[in-house]
Order: C-alpha cells, then sequence, then structure tokens
C-alpha cells in the first residue's frame, strides 16, 4: 500500500532522517524553527507504517501533557489523518494506524506512570526537562525487547 502523507522535509529535515535511520540513539540539537516536531513526527508515522511486527508501539514525549497536545497534536492530526483508516483517541492523545501500529503523545510529568510500556521508538521533546530516572529506568528497558530506536530533542 503505497500512503502519501502532507509532508515535504526540508533539505536539512531530509538529511536528518536519512541521517537518524542509520542510528538506534541520538541526540539532536537543531537551531529554532528547524522544524523538529514536524520532522520527529512524521519520523515516527513512517516507523510505524513500515514496521513489520505485531502490534508497533511508538511515543512523543514532552515534558508537561500540556505541551505535547498543544505542540504535537495538531500535527500529528494533520499527518497521520491523511492515511486512510487512521483512527485518533482524543483522551489519549492516540493515533492508531490501519497496520495495528500506535503512536502515543505522552508526558513525563509522572514518569512511574510509563512503567510497563514496550516501545519500538520514541521521541523525547525537551530532554533536559525530563528528569534522568525516565530514560534511566523506564524509556530504556521499554525499548530493549524490540531494540527500538530513541530520539532525544533539545533547544
Amino acid at each position: 500500500m503505497h500512503v502519501e502523507i502532507p509532508y515535504t522535509p526540508r533539505e536539512l529535515q531530509a538529511k536528518l532522517h536519512d541521517d537518524l535511520d542509520k542510528y538506534r540513539f541520538a541526540v539532536l540539537a537543531c537551531h529554532r524553527r528547524f522544524g523538529k516536531t514536524v520532522c520527529m513526527l512524521n519520523h515516527l508515522i513512517r516507523a510505524a507504517l513500515q514496521n513489520t511486527l505485531v502490534n508497533p508501539r511508538y511515543a512523543y514525549i514532552a515534558p508537561t501533557y500540556k505541551q505535547a497536545k498543544s505542540i504535537a497534536w495538531d500535527y500529528m492530526k494533520m499527518f497521520a489523518g491523511a492515511i486512510p483508516t487512521t483512527r485518533f483517541n482524543e483522551t489519549e492523545l492516540r493515533c492508531d494506524l490501519p497496520n495495528g501500529a500506535r503512536i502515543t503523545l505522552l508526558s513525563s510529568e509522572q514518569p512511574d506512570s510509563l512503567r510497563g510500556l514496550a516501545l519500538d521508538g520514541v521521541v523525547i521533546d525537551e530532554v533536559a526537562q525530563i528528569e534522568p530516572k525516565l530514560w534511566n529506568e523506564i524509556i530504556r528497558p521499554a525499548l530493549s525487547d524490540r531494540k527500538g530506536f530513541a530520539y532525544m530533542k533539545i533547544h
């Protein structure tokens, strides 16, 4: 199935997509207005659609719920909404893709509430504002079973 979403990466975003495919973990230090959120949400959507494992799970984690909703949710609906039969759960800030993959927008406000997740990939926004416990004790173990990726945005 061929899917087109309304996203055309800028030159540096396209390079970033290509470069990230080579790495499991990365820290992104890009200038303001680079379009990191748009770029990374589309990277998650592509990864989720291309994943052939059963029930792929991805997350975008912001420092607060309010940030996840105000910064990323409308973009998620805009880009993934172009994919036929995609469903959105407004209450859970969750996008269910037609192949069974799921992308959820989460916050790091209560790190222990994220325990038990199994993830194929994650983007952590404003990683400097997130307590280290989230990565060390919760997210890294959540990625271990399926060798998922993690990209951390700064600035």
